[in-house]
């Protein structure tokens, strides 16, 4: 189905929360059946601007029109009464919920006083069939990888009668493979008449999926274009203002591998030198998640490992940061920080040199410091964590290792979730880190980040090595290729 009449007309929408301007006259439209994408830095406003569209806050200027009438939304409820839904990029689901019963959470059809499962499990199937899955609707959400719990989501849209679904960053928490088929779903929704706003920093998804693009730029609208006429480079420019280059030269990558760092000798076999960067690549459930976190003391498997060539037992995550390695775990607010605490509290939290006596003006002017030098955006070292952007959440995380010393670097999705200036500051980050003689593991599941950065790519399958590329022979074909268990 081609996009025709507008379904959603914004005008001058402006927003402001404590006297900051958030939204400025911003105009935004979505035409019916039509995947428009939204991009922009963080804190350029594209959250502001759809829980305006979602009835969670309300403009202070401007008009919004559902299919050329004026409406007001009041609240969520009343935006999904119209047809609009929002998929968080934090799943609202219940784990110990069947798939079924969260998609008609709340809503679940009855009659006489009793619940109709029946009708709730076959209007569940019917739903999912519909997006082209099979997910079995009984099964626990809990027990769903996070690919099938996107389409559950989903569902619950389309049981609301969703005409317009809003995604923020679905992708985020997904492998390239998963990603391509939430990629079909959405082309799905759109053949059947659904608009959706897709809102990403992944910038190669919007020309995978979206027919036209609209860039915020300091809660402005700075573009709006058809998909087919824009450019990677033109967004990026649109988005900052400026020249940004998202990559680091491949010449100016590559680190002097020194003395061995860390090895590790069982099951899986690797090492990692001093100066080098060592991705590591695999499909969803290969393991490379289990294996950083086992290197940093989570989890329990079998094997050695050898630090500066020397064999040391790590039993806990304190065992790992006594012999200097650093953990960014792929979900930051659940396991690299302590939202409610200061960015100060956050940067020294793992550093050895409070273990008798708390040096608070020595350890604010190192955080203040690395504030500087890793270019973190914030009132101050006393504002709460919780209220950081994305990127500067992620670049607290590594401000804490760094603080405490670290050379072993575990670094988990380390871009997931992040605008582009933050993606190429922690790419140059890295880089720098292994200039300096830092041993950098790097797992990451978008291939291009890895082969931008990684000296060596193990490719993992099923919690073992399936091979290892050289930087000069890397190419996502050959990754792809071990990845899903040929030979090297």
């Amino acid at each position: 189905m081609k996009p025709s009449a507008q379904l959603l007309e914004l005008r001058g929408i402006s927003k402001w929360f404590s006297g900051v301007r958030v939204l400025e006259g911003v105009d935004f439209e979505v035409r019916a059946a039509e995947v428009h994408a939204l991009v922009g830095e963080n804190g350029a406003g594209k959250s502001t601007l759809m829980n305006v569209v979602s009835g969670i806050v309300a403009a202070d200027a401007g008009q919004m029109l559902w299919e050329g009438q004026p409406v007001r939304l009041r609240s969520p409820r009343e935006a999904q009464d119209l047809g609009i839904t929002f998929v968080h990029q934090e799943l609202a689901l219940a784990p110990q919920l069947s798939a079924a019963e969260n998609i008609f959470l709340g809503r679940h059809p009855a009659g006489g006083g009793w619940v109709r499962w029946r009708e709730i499990y076959d209007r569940a199937r019917e739903l999912l069939s519909g997006l082209g899955h099979t997910i079995d609707a009984r099964r626990l959400v809990a027990d769903l990888s996070l690919a099938e719990r996107q389409l559950v989501e989903i569902a619950r849209a389309l049981a609301f009668r969703a005409r317009l679904i809003i995604m923020d960053e679905p992708t985020a928490p997904l492998a390239e493979q998963d990603a391509e088929g939430l990629f079909r779903t959405i082309r799905n929704l759109r053949e059947r008449g659904v608009s959706v706003i897709f809102i990403s920093h992944r910038l190669k998804e919007i020309f995978q999926v979206a027919d036209r693009v609209t860039v915020l730029r300091d809660g402005k609208r700075v573009l709006t274009t058809e998909v087919a006429s824009a450019s990677v480079d033109g967004l990026v420019r649109a988005m900052v203002g400026t020249e940004l280059s998202a990559h680091v030269a491949p010449e100016a990558a590559a680190g002097v591998a020194g003395e061995e760092a860390i090895r590790v000798e069982g099951p899986v076999r690797f090492a990692v030198r001093r100066g080098e960067v060592v991705g590591f690549a695999g499909l969803a459930g290969a393991g490379r998640t289990e294996l950083l976190e086992w290197l940093f003391g989570v989890g329990k498997q079998a094997g050695q490992i050898f630090v500066n060539g020397r064999p040391v037992k790590v039993r806990r995550p304190l065992d790992a940061i006594r012999h200097g390695m650093a953990l960014v775990p792929d979900d930051r607010k659940a396991k690299g920080l302590v939202l409610g605490a200061t960015l100060h509290q956050n940067i020294a939290l793992a550093s050895g040199r409070r273990r008798w006596f708390i040096r608070a003006a020595r350890e604010r002017q190192a955080a203040g410091q690395l504030l500087a030098d890793l270019r973190i955006k914030a009132a101050g070292l006393d504002q709460r964590v919780l209220y950081l952007s994305g990127g500067n959440q992620q670049k607290a995380v590594l401000a804490k290792w760094l603080y405490a010393g670290a050379r072993v670097f575990l670094l988990d999705e380390p871009t997931r979730g992040i605008d582009v200036r933050s993606k190429a500051e922690i790419y140059d980050l890295v880089r720098g880190l292994a200039s300096r003689g830092a041993a950098v593991l790097l797992a990451s599941s978008e291939l291009d980040e890895l082969l931008r950065l990684a000296d060596r790519i193990v490719v993992m399958h099923r919690g073992r090595i399936a091979g290892e590329l050289v930087r000069a022979e890397a190419t996502e074909e050959r990754i792809m290729q071990l990845a899903t268990g040929g030979v090297q």
